[in-house]
């Protein structure tokens, strides 16, 4: 029952993607001269300023409010902020929910409201309405018990659902370890957190956060300057100011020689690699345009350096980037990230360590600096043909403290950059010396290579987290009891199946039934032991089937046929039977790794070894059934991991089969469950 069919998909992207040429970049030609123009703007008495875009190209009129307020720490009622923004935009004290929902919709409108401030479009006709129905809800929110109970269950399931998701732990560690817990970046939401909020806290959070004080209205569209005044001043101007509530931000700080910090995620079958170290940069420094063409040829794209040595040039990631942020209260991070297979979680450290090394140390190429320029000067002049672009320039020099014509000189300054400014800020700002190598994976399989790791003549140390910054000890596999062998493994669970019970069993149809975009899909999936056969449809019609025979293995989407080549075809041949444990049985290939625990269960670990396809088969320690497999697959040196998760098995038809299957596809999951098992059907 493997994955093939999410496999193949992969595949066709990967001969898709593999057509495009990325190496040829059109020659720039001159920065163009380009004239910002300022908005008209005004400020009421309780200090919201207000910033008025006209453009008549479109009868649509759009209203933002910002508040600029400082980050703020909320200690053990985490979430608070989260919850109070959504409860906010629900109707006012003055219209109901739905009566406000039902009036934004028959406009054609849009309302959002949060506790960072407001939005609303709409048609010019309706403006004024649309306008004034922001303003209630933004300044006259109705916060119900109902409502707060009904939010912070959404809350607590979203926790809930995100338990076991690799990327979820590995950025909340990552914030947790670059900022520390009593730093409002650093501190992280749970079901506790958010269970110590009380109705009370929400109003009293709105109260103190939402206020004119730090706040700016930008409007764009189809109107005038004497058209928003009087309606500015009839909705906001009884907004009473109030100092905002702020907490202390402590001082960050960089680790005093670099280490590699170890999230332990038993579930995870990739690691994901970030090299992060904090530094303090505004917009308005003078580094500002040298770190912003560094960090594009470091890893700002496809065309950066990070992106072709990771997977251009060794195929370890789909991509690997590079960002730095700004930010004019606290400091910020610089992080070099991928997401990499287990084997060459490594492998991908050191890559990533000695490319921020290089361009710390040599000279970057002028075609490399060239590019980057490029890129900038090509976005910064698309960005013009937007109105509320304008808008957005006079908002970033009023809360950066930017120089007036911090925008008309971009492109200047851009263009000024040279090879030795970007070392120079690259030395002081890609901090490799003083860097957390954070790596969230499986522990058992990438933690004996990833402590071999060295950078500067140093092995670099290791310190070991669970998935919320919490120091563990080292992760380790258990030691397998009573000479348990893979053999045993795979015919325990072939005997707790019952398919070596039924008499004259040859072949088997399984079909599964689920959702996915709101579209019925049909898993059919044919077994026998010289043929396998799956067929994958959506709302009734058949999209994709993959068929593997000894002689063969292809996938069709409509008329569309692509064959498997020999190295992947030679591994898949190894599955076929009734089941796949019986192909994999008689290869005699299988090796048992170890015993692990997976979502709470002690399972053991079933390798299957291949060039083309690797597979790893988890079976439980006390009910011998498999509860997921995962796949490796190298097409043309690109590597993709697929996996499987079985559970609720139930007998039908005599035998015992998984009730439900899950699997990614497309970056949403998709949960089947098993609808009928047929035994001996004719294979169409």
């Amino acid at each position: 029952m493997k994955k093939l069919l999410v496999l193949f998909t992969s595949l066709f992207v990967f001969v898709a993607t593999a057509q495009v040429d990325r190496s040829n970049q059109p020659t720039p030609g001159p920065a163009p001269i380009v004239q910002v123009k300022e908005p008209q703007q005004f400020k009421l008495k309780n200090g919201l300023t207000v910033m008025v875009v006209e453009n008549r190209k479109l009868p649509q009129v759009s209203a933002s409010l910002t508040l600029d307020n400082p980050p703020i720490l909320e200690g053990i009622k985490a979430g608070l902020s989260q919850l109070t923004s959504s409860m906010l935009g629900k109707g006012s004290k003055k219209i109901a929910k739905d009566s406000f929902y039902d009036e934004v919709d028959f406009m054609g409108g849009n309302i959002s409201i949060s506790t960072s401030g407001a939005f609303a479009q709409s048609l010019t006709r309706y403006f004024e309405r649309t306008f004034q129905m922001m303003a209630d809800a933004a300044l006259n929110p109705k916060f119900t018990e109902e409502e707060f109970t009904k939010e912070r269950d959404v809350i607590i399931d979203g926790l809930k659902s995100a338990e076991k998701d690799v990327t979820t732990a590995a950025r909340r560690v990552e914030s947790l370890l670059a900022y520390g817990g009593s730093h409002p970046y650093g501190e992280y939401i749970t079901s506790g957190t958010v269970n110590n909020i009380k109705l009370a806290d929400v109003q009293r959070f709105y109260d103190f956060r939402f206020r004119p004080n730090n706040a700016y209205l930008v409007v764009v569209g189809d109107i005038d300057m004497e058209t928003v005044k009087p309606l500015v001043k009839k909705f906001f101007g009884k907004w009473k100011p109030n100092p905002v509530a702020s907490s202390p931000i402590p001082e960050v700080k960089n680790p005093r020689a670099t280490q590699i910090d170890f999230v332990n995620m038993p579930n995870a079958v990739q690691s994901e690699v970030v090299v992060q170290s904090t530094t303090t940069l505004a917009k308005k420094d003078a580094d500002y345009f040298a770190v912003l063409m560094a960090n594009s040829i470091l890893g700002g794209g496809g065309e950066a350096r990070l992106f072709l040595n990771l997977r251009e040039d060794k195929g370890y990631t789909y991509g690997s980037y590079s960002s730095i942020g700004n930010n004019k209260r606290t400091a910020s991070r610089f992080r070099a990230t991928a997401s990499v297979r287990n084997e060459v979680t490594d492998s991908a450290v050191v890559e990533l360590l000695s490319e921020i090394k290089r361009i710390r140390t040599d000279l970057v190429s002028d075609s490399e600096l060239k590019k980057a320029k490029a890129k900038y000067v090509g976005s910064f002049v698309r960005s013009l043909e937007n109105p509320a672009t304008i808008a957005r320039f006079a908002l970033e020099i009023a809360t950066e403290n930017l120089d007036g014509d911090f925008y008309k000189n971009y492109l200047d300054n851009i263009n000024a950059v040279t090879a030795e400014n970007v070392r120079t800020v690259a030395q002081k700002y890609f901090n490799v010396d003083q860097a957390r190598v954070i790596v969230t994976g499986k522990g058992v399989d990438v933690l004996d290579n990833l402590e071999k790791v060295s950078f500067n003549g140093k092995t670099l140390p290791v310190q070991y987290y669970d998935k919320y910054g919490v120091t563990i000890d080292r992760p380790r596999k258990k030691a397998i009891a009573g000479g348990v062998t893979a053999a045993q493994v795979l015919k325990t669970f072939i005997e707790k199946t019952g398919v070596n019970t039924v008499d004259d069993l040859t072949s088997l149809k399984l079909t599964y039934e689920g959702n996915f975009m709101q579209m019925n899909v049909v898993v059919e999936e044919f077994y026998s032991s010289d043929n396998v056969k799956q067929v994958f449809s959506v709302g009734g019609n058949a999209m994709m089937s993959s068929v593997v025979s000894e002689t063969s293995a292809y996938i069709k989407q409509g008329p569309n046929q692509m064959d498997m080549p020999k190295l992947i075809h030679d591994d898949l041949k190894k599955t076929l039977g009734v089941l796949p444990e019986i192909g994999i049985l008689n290869s005699e290939e299988a090796v048992l790794e170890g015993i692990e625990t997976i979502n709470d269960t002690e399972v053991y670990v079933v390798n299957v070894p291949g060039t083309g396809v690797r597979y790893t088969n988890y079976y439980s320690v006390d009910t011998g059934l498999r509860i997921k497999e995962s796949t490796l697959t190298n097409f043309n040196g690109q590597m993709q991991t697929n996996n499987t998760n079985y559970s609720d098995y139930k007998e039908l038809s005599g035998l015992l089969m998984p009730g439900k299957k899950s699997f990614d596809l497309g970056g949403q999951e998709i949960s089947l469950t098993l609808d009928k098992v047929e035994l001996n059907p004719e294979l169409k």
